[in-house]
């Protein structure tokens, strides 16, 4: 173990449904999965899986290495109890783990065509909306990974942790979920405390107010709102790292993907244990987050593919 890492955000109890009784339409721009109203739908498939952004890049970290701890909250349920068990089978330290007494442990219900892209979650929040933000972390943290966040107070908490860990030499790498970009902001507040800023390309714009543009045209344009470096998947196009002095680029491999889901925490994980382990390389830190990335694209589920430290010597060699 190199490095003590928590994790912020949630942690979900995944259902993968395939079928091929589906279509896809496109309306204004959009694309749609449709199925016949009052249909009865056949399901040639059916996978249980564990998910959620903070679970999925401590694994992910764990794997590779990395002492790893999770501050998350699940249900006094089933589910939870599972989801407890599966971190710990991980090596994911679960002691900083809630239980909500009250609220069931997120479940996601992901309907799939087949295809990689194919694909709506239906989620039920749960636990995580009650998730209890700390105003302080161990002193032995170095770097706090931030997920995607449900509490209505995650603006003010997250002012105070981030202050005390600026205090305390400690690193934040955040990627931020859909209820922090839709408040920019009350984001760009707490952009100065952050040392990586992680969004897809759509996101950038979105946290912009940006029309579309080039993704080498977005990364100056987050420098400025005050954090230190800014990462951007693109897709098919790759990802892209500008800090204070340059911008990298590393392109996507070539395959054929099964699904997409959870590729975007899986680049993140692998890019920030490239980015330790090479002292702050981001050539190296982006190719492991690539590999990383690439692995889970090849299953179904967020975390089967997340590569270990042996995997990763391999694909290295």
């Amino acid at each position: 173990m190199t490095n003590q890492i928590i994790t912020i955000g949630g942690s979900t109890w995944d259902v993968f449904l395939t079928t091929s009784q589906v279509e896809l339409n496109t309306k204004n721009g959009l694309n749609y999965l449709s199925f016949p109203y009052g249909g009865k739908i056949d399901a040639e498939q059916v996978i249980y899986n564990f998910g959620g952004g903070a679970a999925n890049v401590a694994v992910g970290l764990a794997r590779l290495g990395f002492k790893t701890n999770i501050i998350s909250r699940v249900g006094a349920d089933f589910r939870g109890q599972e989801v407890i068990k599966h971190l710990q089978s991980e090596g994911v330290g679960t002691t900083n783990l809630q239980t909500d007494k009250k609220l069931a442990t997120a479940l996601s219900f992901i309907v799939t065509g087949g295809g990689p892209h194919d694909h709506v979650a239906f989620v039920a929040r749960g636990a995580t909306t009650n998730l209890d933000i700390p105003s302080i972390i161990n002193k032995n943290t170095t770097w706090l990974y931030i997920t995607s966040l449900y509490s209505k107070d995650w603006s003010s908490k997250l002012q105070t942790l981030f202050a005390n860990c600026k205090k305390q030499g400690q690193s934040i790498f955040w990627n931020p979920g859909q209820a922090q970009l839709l408040k920019p902001s009350l984001m760009k507040k707490l952009l100065p405390y952050v040392s990586i800023l992680d969004v897809n390309k759509e996101e950038a714009e979105q946290l912009l107010n940006s029309k579309p543009d080039k993704t080498e045209n977005l990364l100056p344009k987050l420098l400025k709102t005050g954090v230190h470096s800014a990462l951007i998947t693109d897709g098919a196009n790759g990802a892209y790292y500008m800090n204070q002095t340059a911008i990298y680029h590393q392109s996507a491999f070539k395959v054929n993907p099964v699904n997409t889901t959870g590729a975007g925490d899986a680049f993140g994980s692998g890019f920030l244990a490239g980015f330790i382990n090479s002292n702050s390389n981001a050539k190296t830190a982006l190719h492991l987050g690539m590999l990383n990335a690439t692995a889970v694209i090849m299953h179904n589920g967020a975390q089967k593919g997340l590569l270990t430290k042996s995997e990763l010597l391999k694909l290295k060699s």
